[in-house]
């Protein structure tokens, strides 16, 4: 059983299904860092708490597949899907994490994805997101997840399609795995 990645995917089930944040954060060493393209989140559960919990907010319902995972040396590769909907609009998009841990706990996590695949929050949440109210509030909840870039159009679709992004995330992902870093 990999050290790192089926507590992880596991605890992110039930984060997405059951909103348990406590589950995950668990997993996080003291001084794990947590990021992903557009901002650093913090240190340790802290910085956990707080990436996972505006993530799980950001969505009204999101459910991640895992489609390739690879571990080695407390490393693990994680290639995913994730669906759902935000502010009443289908999701769907795709990425790659990178855990590393150490003694059984995550001491660095970085995920990497096209935020541009993400709809704009223009409309209150479902129950529970964290998003309701009007419009305003809401922009402010959807950009204080760090899910959608300043100058995305609203919609936020990628022109590439959802194949080739895919495609060139996993020769990324087994090109890393492999040893290589381009």
């Amino acid at each position: 059983m990999p050290a790192l990645a089926d507590p992880f995917i596991a605890a992110l089930a039930r984060l997405e299904s059951d909103r348990d944040l406590d589950g995950l954060v668990a997993l996080f060493a003291e001084n794990a860092t947590v990021e992903n393209p557009m901002v650093a989140h913090g240190e340790g559960a802290e910085g956990a708490r707080v990436f996972w919990g505006n993530y799980r907010e950001a969505f009204d319902e999101i459910r991640s597949d895992f489609l390739a995972v690879t571990e080695s040396d407390g490393v693990a590769f994680l290639e995913w899907r994730s669906e759902g909907s935000r502010a009443g609009e289908k999701v769907r998009y795709g990425g790659v994490s990178v855990l590393e841990g150490k003694d059984g706990k995550i001491t660095a996590f970085r995920t990497y994805f096209d935020p541009r695949r993400i709809p704009s929050a223009t409309a209150s949440g479902g129950e529970g997101t964290g998003r309701t109210g009007d419009a305003g509030a809401a922009s402010s909840a959807g950009s204080a997840s760090g899910l959608q870039p300043s100058g995305v159009p609203s919609g936020g679709q990628s022109d590439a399609s959802p194949d080739a992004m895919e495609d060139a995330q996993r020769d990324a992902a087994e090109q890393r795995a492999a040893g290589g870093c381009n």
